[in-house]
């Protein structure tokens, strides 16, 4: 490969929608080049195996799964991707011995609710009844589709029941929606919160068309069989199969511009690479204020992107190798079936204590972890006769991690051992935020959705109204990141939309 290789189009950055991106690109005909700064591609798609366990570092839970273009039109199945749903979804072990199970199921899901409500129960059930249509007619074909600005999409909400009950409950917050719908018992309202709270989302944000996809989504969600680094693996061989180009631990260091246009990249070993069109799925302080001259940038560009703020909650995971296994302590024997079990709070005030604190910097010791025993359902993931624990904790990125990070891995294992008997600790491995930070530096600040999910973050605004829809101000630059709409988690999506725009770019654009 020369110093002057061409393109058709270069992808800066291997995750996962950088992979999607140049798989879509590459399938088209067009002759594309991905570059990678890390060794390997994957980004949050990362599986790491140590003494034959293997640790889903980053992304475990998928939530989309099968629902993504990319997984049919790229043949990721038969490029070996198996998707694995665990018989329950969550679980939440009180300590009293009682539990609430949430199933993909939802008359299984009203059923364990009525055992500590029965008005909670008829309540799930209404709202479940609610939220299916509004998933199958607008948020999962909107999640693969570019946004519309806020009044276009009003206007079409507005066309159909479904879109007007999402439309009326849009803004409310999470808290707010179980107020909606009459949830009282505050076992169930702590339980049906946990799930946007795992993500370090803000449970009073006005965010509540979100709620439909992390309830529906979260309880339908699958793991990839032998972890998660499987799909990336998927995406690149699809990539290479349809003839695209990867370069590894080749780091861009600067989009190239000609009369305005972006033309190219060159990166920090000196070499350059030219192409009619440039995709970014780097964050936009990466893509914009490191890549490119700040003076560059066009209009109001510049002012939006000094505006990206970060997330101020980020994740802490712990891997534990265990011989012997996991016993929980709870009655139902069917804990260990779920997917998540949840530990340490018990009502929706500890909750919203608990995220109060956390934020305060008042938290010290775990409080609140979210579990998976991957081997229950994969025992790929150890060594034969071993059990692989994962846990995280929702956490603040300003803290002494370097000094505190194994005495906080300490109290999760105390945490742990209150509601499960854990066989003998054969292996153990933290990953504090500055770990997540180091190695994917698109995560800064440990910001593992890329960016925070604020209202002016969110939809026809990520990242900005300029950039939302793939295209940029700058003639040939195009951004798919999970900064970029619709945002985070492994949906495939902003790497998918970009494709599309950049297909139509370089199928309109003189060859």
């Amino acid at each position: 490969m020369t110093a002057t290789d061409t393109y058709d189009a270069i992808v800066i950055g291997a995750g996962p929608n950088g992979l999607v991106c140049a798989a879509y690109l590459a399938k088209a005909g067009k002759r594309v080049l991905l570059l990678e700064r890390r060794f390997e591609t994957g980004g949050g798609l990362n599986t790491d195996e140590y003494f034959g366990y293997r640790l889903n570092l980053h992304a475990i839970y998928h939530m989309m799964a099968e629902l993504m273009p990319a997984h049919r039109d790229l043949g990721l199945e038969e490029l070996g991707v198996r998707y694995l749903q665990p018989p329950v979804a969550a679980a939440f072990p009180f300590r009293d011995g009682t539990s609430l199970l949430l199933s993909r199921d939802p008359t299984e899901t009203a059923n364990s609710i009525a055992a500590f409500c029965p008005s909670d129960a008829a309540a799930y059930t209404r709202m479940w009844a609610e939220f299916t249509p509004i998933l199958e007619q607008y948020l999962i074909p909107m999640t693969y589709r570019l946004p519309n600005p806020p009044l276009d999409q009003m206007v079409e909400f507005g066309e159909t029941a479904a879109g007007r009950r999402l439309a009326a409950i849009s803004e409310l917050s999470f808290v707010a929606m179980l107020d909606e719908y009459g949830f009282e018992d505050p076992r169930v309202r702590m339980a049906l919160l946990s799930l946007p709270a795992m993500w370090g989302l803000h449970l009073g944000d006005p965010l509540g068309y979100l709620y439909p996809l992390y309830l529906c989504r979260m309880l339908s969600a699958s793991l990839v069989k032998g972890g998660s680094h499987r799909l990336s693996s998927a995406l690149y061989r699809s990539l290479l199969r349809s003839g695209g180009q990867v370069l590894d631990q080749c780091e861009a260091a600067r989009i190239v511009l000609r009369d305005g246009a972006a033309v190219g990249v060159e990166t920090t070993d000196g070499r350059r690479f030219e192409a009619r069109a440039v995709v970014s799925t780097l964050d936009p302080e990466q893509t914009f204020l490191r890549l490119l001259d700040e003076q560059a940038l066009p209009g109001d560009l510049g002012p939006a992107v000094r505006g990206w703020e970060w997330e101020e909650r980020t994740m802490f995971g712990l891997h534990l190798g265990l011989h012997g296994g996991v016993a929980w302590k709870g009655k139902d024997s069917r804990i260990a079936d779920s997917m998540i079990v949840f530990c340490g709070l018990e009502t929706e005030d500890e909750l919203l204590e608990h995220l109060r604190r956390l934020d305060a910097g008042e938290e010290r010791d775990c409080a609140w972890l979210h579990v998976t025993v991957p081997t229950r359902f994969d025992a790929t993931m150890a060594p034969a006769g071993q059990q692989l624990l994962r846990a995280e904790a929702v956490v603040r990125y300003d803290a002494p991690w370097r000094e505190q990070g194994a005495a906080f891995g300490d109290s999760c294992i105390r945490l742990l051992r209150e509601y499960a008997d854990l066989g003998e600790i054969v292996f153990r491995r933290e990953t504090t935020p500055l770990d997540i930070e180091a190695k994917l530096t698109t995560m800064k600040r440990g910001s593992i959705k890329h960016g925070a999910y604020t209202p002016l973050q969110m939809g026809y605004l990520r990242p900005n109204d300029l950039c939302s829809r793939s295209e940029t101000p700058i003639r040939g630059l195009f951004v798919g990141g999970a900064s970029t709409y619709p945002g985070g988690m492994i949906l495939g999506a902003p790497g998918f939309l970009a494709a599309g725009v950049v297909g139509d770019f370089l199928e309109a654009a003189p060859g």
